[in-house]
């Protein structure tokens, strides 16, 4: 309820008795007691008919101020000195300190610990001096006002007190004298070395059995990661196994088997699956067959977070922004974002702050290069800010729409569909077996001449990978395998 200009102020009438049973705290949001008793009492304002527990109108806090703090009844247009935010109708104040503060700023908590910064932060009610940028909204902190920063005095970090509280990034837990928890202490590494004789290092990585050989190779190959599922030969340096055909990106043999990120709200342990491994993403929404993957430690949190998309740090660079760094979005609760690449709803979005562009995961994610076999150069991921028309695409040879984050030979002029190119379903793996709602299919490659009819949409499979089940019968996509098993 918020004043105006013919309510400047509550007037309370004291009372022991409510008229309706719905009726609710103005300020701590509780219902107000039916029960006529002195301890239960409340008023209510003749004006607007807002009720009050009486217990409400004073709050004695003294990790917030060692003087008793009284509500306010009057709409005053000043910033609270806690956050400098102005709440008009929910402050409080002690005039002998010339202190006001609004009602959510009384509770915080002392000192917290938040996955999108690796040390805890506290309570301070003065951020210092300095070009101080919040680390989860990107913006300027005001100097003079209050804050969470960093415990550790050689760190800069700071947060606004809204960000903490109204975004999805803190577990609501006050850590003020608790010991540090074993989550966030360096953790046992996942790769160890074995020997190192004449350059030729020898490793052993938690999730394989055999010991594993560090290899350089830059030569086009069909060889994957066993983690990522994109090909070894990207990068450079891999492991390769001794004994089989198991290898390992050297930045996905390093990741930690413990972690916490700021995509989630809680604490991640990395997991290796058996089998013929099939899951899709929280992060990116992107199917799966990665043999590694994070989930939460939480029991009853179904989060889980493939590599590629634990990989990402801040400030993230970008191929086809390379100018303009990336930092996580500040709301993962809803599907508010629209990606700039792709155009699809998401959840979890990263933006580049000068341009205030959103990029999902699963355009983050994207390779920067890519062999096309009908170009001699390699093709680049290219996105035009300015949305101009890409021209069409050269594979599906349809009209690329505009803003759209494209791959390109800036020789050729070549342009394809990020999709055409990738496929479909980029990380799943051929030769996998899979179960899609009880339905076991096996994944394909789909490049050949001739292109097979899909079971349930009749339709010509155009995907580059196709799920073939028993008795020949051949699908397009997961989406239409559920249909099939259930006719």
């Amino acid at each position: 309820m918020f004043f105006s200009s013919d309510h400047p102020k509550h007037e309370f009438e004291e009372s022991q008795q409510c008229k309706s049973r719905d009726a609710i705290c103005y300020l701590c949001k509780n219902k107000v007691s039916l029960v006529e008793d002195e301890s239960n009492a409340f008023y209510c304002c003749q004006g607007c008919g807002s009720n009050f527990h009486k217990d409400c109108l004073t709050v004695t806090y003294p990790k917030c101020h060692e003087h008793t703090l009284t509500f306010i009844r009057r709409k005053i247009p000043f910033p609270c000195d806690v956050c400098g935010q102005e709440f008009p109708d929910e402050m409080y104040g002690c005039l002998q300190c010339d202190f006001f503060v609004n009602r959510h700023c009384i509770y915080l908590p002392k000192v917290i610990k938040i996955t999108r910064h690796s040390h805890r932060l506290s309570h301070v009610l003065r951020i210092s001096d300095g070009d101080n940028v919040c680390g989860i909204c990107r913006d300027l902190v005001d100097v003079g006002y209050g804050g969470y920063s960093c415990i550790d005095k050689t760190c800069n970090y700071v947060a606004h007190f809204y960000c903490i509280i109204r975004f999805n990034v803190w577990d609501g837990k006050d850590v003020e004298g608790e010991e540090v928890d074993a989550s966030e202490a360096d953790d046992v590494a996942p790769l160890l070395l074995v020997e190192d004789i004449d350059g030729e290092s020898t490793w052993r990585h938690f999730s394989h059995d055999h010991d594993l050989l560090r290899v350089v190779e830059e030569q086009e190959s069909e060889e994957l990661c066993q983690a990522c599922i994109r090909p070894t030969y990207k990068t450079g340096k891999f492991l390769r196994c001794k004994e089989c055909d198991f290898a390992l990106h050297e930045t996905c043999a390093s990741l930690p088997r413990k972690m916490a990120h700021g995509l989630h709200v809680h604490p991640v342990t990395l997991h290796v699956e058996t089998g013929d491994v099939f899951f899709i993403c929280s992060v990116c929404n992107q199917y799966s067959c990665g043999l590694m993957s994070y989930k939460c430690n939480q029991k009853d949190c179904g989060f889980k977070m493939d590599v590629r998309c634990a990989s990402f740090v801040e400030p993230f660079n970008h191929t086809a922004l390379p100018h303009d760094p990336f930092y996580l979005g500040v709301d993962f609760n809803e599907y508010i974002y629209r990606c700039y690449g792709c155009r699809q709803r998401s959840r979890f979005t990263a933006r580049c702050v000068q341009g205030s562009i959103d990029f999902d995961f699963k355009c983050l994610n994207l390779p920067g290069l890519m062999k096309y076999k009908c170009d001699d150069h390699p093709l680049t991921l290219y996105y035009d800010h300015r949305g101009h028309n890409s021209g069409w695409c050269e594979i599906c040879e349809e009209i690329i729409e505009k803003g759209r984050i494209i791959y390109t030979c800036r020789h050729c002029f070549t342009t394809l569909h990020v999709d055409c190119i990738l496929g479909k379903y980029p990380y799943l793996k051929c030769g996998n077996r899979i179960k899609v709602n009880g339905f076991e299919v096996e994944i394909a490659s789909n490049v050949g001449a001739s292109r097979p009819i899909c079971q349930t949409c009749h339709r010509i499979c155009q995907d580059k990978q196709v799920f073939n089940g028993n008795d020949q019968v051949c699908f397009c996509s997961i989406e239409c395998i559920p249909s099939q098993a259930c006719s």
